[in-house]
This record gives C-alpha cells, structure tokens and sequence, in this order.
C-alpha cells in the first residue's frame, strides 16, 4: 500500500526533461533506471471552474537516497511547474 506524502521537493531535470534526481527532506534522491511518465485525466465536468489543464502529469520513477535500498516514488509536476512528491510506494 503507497503512503502519500504530498509534500513539495526540488527535482533536478537530464537534458530531455525527464526527472533525474529530487530533494526530500534534506537529501538528494538519485533515480535508478528509466522514469515512467504517466497521465491522468481529471474529472474537469465535476468542478464548477474551468482548470488550467485536464490532465495530472505523474512520474513513477525507482530512487534510492545514498546507499540505501531503492523505492518506487510517484512525483507530480503541477500547472506552476513545481514538484510534489507525491506517494512513497515502498
């Protein structure tokens, strides 16, 4: 089961724009392997406004702070730009 973090951290971008590494809590989160983007549609007929954009970009990505063992993340680029690392999968 994901535990939700929701909290915002700083995410260093490679040259394609593919996440490459994040700061959470003070340490630097390496990313292993290849980031998977991954979109989801929001449900813009149910809210009373138009949003900004309707889909969430997500991005599962496998990251190991240091030598410790890897984890599965999601991280959330919101409409601003900014990061959210999202959930913490284990």
């Amino acid at each position: 089961m994901p535990q939700i973090i929701d909290t915002p951290v700083d995410v260093e971008l490679s040259a394609d724009g593919d996440p490459r590494a994040f700061i959470w809590n003070r340490f630097e989160h390496t990313i292993i392997g290849q980031p998977q983007a991954v979109f989801t549609r929001t449900s813009w007929w149910e809210n009373a406004r138009t949003p900004a954009r309707i889909d969430t970009e997500l991005w599962r990505v496998d990251a190991s702070r240091g030598d410790e063992e890897q984890h599965r993340y999601d991280l959330r680029r919101d409409v601003d730009g900014s990061w959210v690392l999202a959930l913490d999968w284990g």
